[in-house]
């Protein structure tokens, strides 16, 4: 394994594209656990942080379907700089409002739009990936070795931002964030030479003779299903979040918030290297029943947690359920849609993942504030239980959709930035064989 991503790194300036996207990307493990934090702390009201928080994420999500589009067709190196340099000075923006104890509004605009501004790093990676790789097995690695690099940034980020907050200052993991997103978005904006050339305006020609079934990826029969499916999913990484650190705060041990969401993403990266190594005969459809059910049961024991070590091991477990659910529900996107249509069907997998997470943060510190955490880890299994729910609703329908359409490696294949939590990176089939985990009972 070690070899194939070996040969995907030797590429001409993969590993200096790949290494910068890192820190470009941290802060997307960062931005979101520094936000809750500060608030937090400062106000003693998680409902205000899940909101400020809920804010940022979904007008993340929302801003790079856009800034990405454009980014496309002006090219990275062209739209990045301002891009990254808008992002920090409104970090920056929405912590000196903070401490100035402004006008809650006023931090909630600086916040939004501070999150627009967010570009989606591992799109323009995965893009240069995709142009820089002269055969689809290479490709393939990238992408699974980007999918690691994405699970490395969720391990490290939480420890990092909590160390940052309760060691130096509650502002400083945004302000260093803000740097590293900076630092790493320029340095990436430079390589020229790896960035796709910009695609200018698309002719309205490719649209010709098709309905408008046919360009809607949301129409495709099950797509809905899957979509609301990711908004539990999302809902589970959001409310969980805002529940460990409350938790944390209340045994005081607020440090022990990066350390136990850490653990977390630690798990769920172990949990998708062995899933995602294996070809499993079940159908995709019925592969997501089994894993969001099993991550609903493995959630079960939160509530009743009374201490920040069983808290621990009881995280580490529930996060290996995450990643495997998400493969199986990105896996089925891409067989739901037809190719011309992926990217969109990806797109709309990971905002369903966005708004999830973005009603997680804002319901569950709402619950803290009113109930306490134990009730506030309900929420998560509420969440799961409801992407159970809807995938198993939806199974006929999704086992008749996905059967016999197998899917090319697309030129592109454009999976935005993952929310805090796990991520299902860049997954694709294997192109060599489509169909070696097709509809089979």
């Amino acid at each position: 394994m070690l070899t194939t991503y070996r040969r995907a790194l030797t590429l001409p300036g993969a590993w200096q594209f790949s290494a910068t996207g890192f820190l470009a990307r941290l802060p997307i493990a960062m931005d979101s656990l520094g936000i809750v934090l500060l608030i937090s702390a400062r106000t003693g009201s998680y409902a205000q942080a899940g909101v400020l928080s809920a804010a940022f994420t979904m007008a993340a999500a929302g801003g790079a379907l856009v800034t990405s589009r454009w980014m496309d067709r002006l090219g990275q190196g062209r739209l990045l700089p301002p891009l990254v340099i808008a992002n920090t000075a409104l970090l920056l923006a929405f912590v000196a409002a903070v401490h100035l104890d402004a006008a809650f509004a006023l931090q909630l605009v600086l916040v939004a739009i501070a999150g627009a501004t967010q570009p989606a790093i591992g799109s323009m990676v995965r893009a240069r990936w995709a142009y820089a790789a002269p055969d689809a097995d290479r490709l393939r690695s990238a992408f699974a070795l980007e999918s690691v690099v994405d699970e490395l940034i969720f391990t490290m980020g939480p420890l990092l931002t909590a160390f940052l907050a309760f060691q130096v200052g509650l502002a400083t993991p945004l302000i260093v964030a803000a740097v590293f997103g900076l630092t790493g978005g320029l340095l990436l904006a430079l390589q020229r030479s790896t960035q796709p050339a910009p695609s200018g305006r698309r002719s309205a020609e490719s649209d010709a003779g098709t309905t408008r079934r046919d360009r809607n990826a949301l129409a495709q029969p099950g797509m809905v299903y899957v979509v609301i499916a990711a908004i539990g999913v999302g809902g589970v990484f959001g409310s969980y979040e805002v529940a460990v650190v409350a938790f944390a705060q209340d045994a005081g041990q607020s440090g022990a918030s990066g350390l136990v969401l850490g653990l977390w993403a630690f798990g769920s990266m172990l949990a998708g290297i062995v899933f995602g190594s294996r070809h499993w005969r079940r159908p995709l459809a019925q592969q997501l029943v089994i894993l969001t059910g099993i991550m609903a049961l493995v959630l079960v024991p939160a509530p009743f947690v009374h201490s920040i070590p069983l808290l621990t091991v009881t995280t580490f477990i529930a996060g290996m359920a995450v990643a495997p659910s998400l493969i199986a529900a990105f896996s089925l996107t891409e067989r739901l849609v037809p190719a011309a249509l992926l990217t969109e069907g990806l797109t709309w997998a990971n905002s369903g993942l966005a708004i999830g997470f973005a009603a997680g943060t804002t319901l569950s510190g709402a619950i803290v504030d009113a109930h306490g955490t134990s009730w506030a880890f309900v929420l998560p299994i509420v969440s799961a239980v409801t992407s159970f729910a809807v995938a198993a609703l939806g199974q006929p329908v999704l086992r008749k959709a996905s059967v016999g359409r197998p899917q090319p490696l697309p030129a592109v294949t454009w999976v935005g930035d993952p929310m805090p939590g796990p991520t299902a990176g860049g997954i694709v089939d294997d192109p060599q064989g489509a169909t070696s985990d097709r509809e089979t009972s």
